[in-house]
């Protein structure tokens, strides 16, 4: 074999290589790894208190309301008591004539100074304490305080008598703690604070301070106590292992329950150990559909069951909802419903009946069977679920979805969101599709994947080169050339890509048509614009070989939304060897009316040879389609889609791509058939790389001639080899 051969070999390894599509990719969840379980607000879900890392803050500043006048804005109290400085404090303590804005500074200056004294004492000992606190900190420097922490614990010990009393035996108990008085510190709650009223807040500020005095000197079993009493169950489980005892979280969550049941700690950390447990909760390729039921699980059954029972819990009904929670997690759905009709009947708070009412959807959603009933059913529930996502929308969910990193990759960040596409994407679509309604299937996965970003109605860009963020509208940014991360790599998308393009039509027509106040409420809140639509079903068409059609469709595309592709045709679709073209933004119109050209021509053509090449032409480019310019026919290609939900399906195997194949083929081996003049029938294997069909059919051509200079052995070029076999791409024709 000749230089010229070696040439041309590597020349088709080179182009007619797989393309794939680059995409950036990262942690991707499935459909049911949003957060479920529900009994506390984390930060995420409620609206802080502007001290978010003092958690008495909000009522501390209520009691000092209670203590002065109802009529001063907790906003002002909280202003002087948390946010002022020392040093600012002192110039208003010096200056107790100058007239203050602040309502609380009015009070405690003209009318308090009992309080102006007070937090004067309280304001030195946090100032004193956070330098001792600090790790260099040495004992020979100077704090710069009016009073040393030993005269301020001293000072606070001696009010006895002053009505704020309990304010400051908080103060000197943190003097003494700071100085390592331990057990002074724990005098001081068995002889006095111990006594105030459980519900007193300075009682309950203290008990932490308690707390750590007795495991310093190593009191663990009262430390271990109290810590429970607080609900902090890693400072229990931090004991326990202290003392080599093996405590699990459920342990020490059922010892806080028997000291306080209702602590919020108990529903924090509940919460936590549940969320835990979600099958889906931290993963995103290996998903399942139950969790591993262990001693631990078992445990908190019984907790959950045993508080549900317990005549001193105050909210029975979010005990009730673990055990439901826990029976669906293990696989028992029909239990857990029956679990949470009690929940239910129990006595509950707004919040937890919420919860309840969101896992009533989801079961309902796995239970129920799918008929008219069940949609009617299901459409009530969305339309509160609907309610709850508009009525709860915050500037820290617009911004999130704006980004939409968390939306596209199923990540949990919005609770009432997270569980509509938890349901609809997670449960009802799939049965929908099961049962043949494929029209609601794919209304219902629109509006999960599109109601809240149609809401914020923005799309934000970070550009970590320039450091600056730029902001579209949803309408500016599909007619823009950003990348196009959600469109074509969602739920809806991936469903509407795939069941089939007569359901497509189908679903285009219901949208442009509804039948009924249903299909208008769906509709309405999905993303149904005409460019979006018409793109999907014009591509389809292109790949089911409905070349009409699909210039129809793709004709009324705009040619703004035709730059929201993420897709470039970079070769020829009618050239065998891959030719690059200039960019089109045009090329599935174009591709389209070329086809039904040659679909025209091979029919009312009745040359012989001109049939034939009007044939072949068609043959490649409809084999090309779905090869090297497979961006005429689908909307990604490879695995570049990491754990996505559009890596489900593998084109070049599809059943489309294969009736294509096949149709190529037949159509080339009826060309050839037809051919009467031996230099075009030549020149098109020549075109087709047959080069030993030429050299034992047309050797006397002029193509035979070059064929047979160029190789001294009459073979194919395009050997079956394991190696190669990539090239023999089109040697079957």
């Amino acid at each position: 074999m000749m230089k010229y051969s070696k040439y041309l070999l590597t020349s088709l390894i080179l182009l007619f290589a797989t393309t794939n599509a680059s995409a950036c990719w990262g942690d991707w969840y499935n459909a049911n790894a949003y957060f479920m379980y529900r009994v506390y607000a984390t930060p995420a879900e409620a609206e802080q208190t502007q001290d978010s890392f003092n958690l008495n803050a909000e009522d501390n500043c209520k009691s000092w309301q209670q203590l002065t006048s109802a009529s001063i804005p907790l906003e002002d109290i909280y202003d002087i008591v948390y946010k002022m400085p020392l040093e600012e404090y002192e110039a208003l303590y010096e200056n107790k004539r100058r007239v203050h804005e602040n309502k609380f500074a009015q009070w405690i200056t003209k009318q308090d100074t009992e309080t102006l004294d007070f937090l004067l004492l309280a304001k030195t000992n946090e100032y004193i304490r956070l330098q001792q606190n600090s790790r260099w900190y040495y004992p020979t420097m100077a704090i710069g305080a009016r009073m040393t922490i030993e005269e301020l614990a001293e000072k606070a010990l001696s009010m006895t008598d002053s009505r704020l009393r309990d304010r400051y035996l908080l103060q000197a108990v943190r003097a003494l703690f700071t100085m390592g008085q331990y057990q002074q510190c724990i005098e001081i709650w068995d002889t006095e604070v111990q006594f105030l009223p459980e519900d007193n807040l300075m009682r309950r500020m203290i008990l932490p301070y308690i707390a750590g005095a007795e495991f310093r000197v190593h009191h663990t079993e009262r430390a271990m106590a109290y810590f429970a009493e607080m609900g902090d169950v890693e400072s229990l489980l931090y004991c326990a292992g202290r003392k080599g005892e093996t405590l699990t979280p459920a342990d020490a969550l059922a010892l806080v329950c028997e000291y306080a049941p209702n602590s919020q700690y108990v529903m924090q950390t509940l919460q936590k150990q549940i969320r835990k447990r979600e099958p889906y909760g931290y993963g995103y390729w290996n998903v399942g559909d139950t969790v591993e039921v262990d001693d631990e699980f078992r445990k908190l059954q019984a907790l959950a069951l045993g508080m549900a029972q317990d005549k001193r819990v105050d909210n029975p009904a979010m005990w009730y909802y673990t055990v439901a929670f826990l029976a669906d997690l293990e696989g028992k759905p029909e239990q857990a419903a029956q679990w949470l009709t009690k929940a239910k009947m129990a006595k509950s708070t707004a919040y937890i009946d919420e919860s309840i009412k969101v896992m009533r959807i989801y079961l309902n959603a796995k239970l129920r069977p799918v008929n008219d009933a069940y949609e009617q059913r299901l459409i009530e529930e969305l339309k509160w679920l609907d309610k709850m996502i508009v009525d709860n929308l915050t500037d820290e969910v617009r911004s999130e979805t704006a980004y939409g990193y968390k939306l596209r990759d199923n990540q949990s960040y919005y609770y009432w969101n997270d569980m509509m596409r938890r349901i609809l994407i997670g449960e009802v679509c799939p049965r929908m599709v099961k049962a043949g309604r494929y029209i609601r299937a794919l209304q219902l996965a629109n509006m999960a994947d599109y109601r809240l970003l149609n809401l914020v109605d923005r799309r934000n860009f970070y550009d970590w080169k320039t450091n600056k963020t730029t902001s579209y509208t949803m309408g500016e940014y599909r007619n823009s050339d950003e990348y196009n991360n959600y469109d074509y790599r969602n739920h809806f998308f991936e469903m509407i890509d795939s069941l089939g393009l007569d359901i497509a039509i189908r679903y285009v027509e219901n949208v442009r048509h509804s039948r009924s106040t249903t299909d208008r409420y769906l509709n309405e809140r999905g993303y149904t614009a005409n460019d979006y639509l018409n793109d999907i079903i014009g591509t389809q068409c292109l790949r089911t070989m409905r070349y009409a059609d699909a210039i129809r469709y793709l004709g009324h595309v705009s040619p703004q939304y035709k730059n929201h592709h993420n897709l470039t045709l970079e070769y020829d679709p009618f050239s065998v060897d891959p030719q690059k073209i200039s960019e089109t933004k045009d090329f599935k119109f174009d591709f389209a009316c070329e086809m039904y050209a040659l679909e025209q021509g091979i029919k009312l053509t009745t040359e012989p040879n001109r049939k034939a090449q009007l044939m072949v032409r068609y043959a490649i480019g409809l084999r090309n389609s779905f090869d090297c310019c497979w961006e005429l026919t689908q909307y990604y290609r490879g695995s570049s889609y990491w754990g996505q939900v559009c890596e489900k399906r593998d084109w070049e195997v599809g059943v489309h791509a294969q009736r294509s194949m096949e149709r190529a083929t037949q159509m080339v081996n009826e060309a050839c058939a037809l051919f009467t003049d031996d230099e075009l029938a030549a020149n098109i294997h020549y075109k087709l790389c047959n080069f030993k069909t030429i050299a034992e059919k047309y050797p006397n051509t002029a193509k035979g001639q070059v064929v047979r200079g160029e190789c001294d052995k009459l073979i194919d070029y395009h050997a079956h080899t394991k190696r190669e076999r990539r090239i023999d791409y089109y040697n079957n024709w």
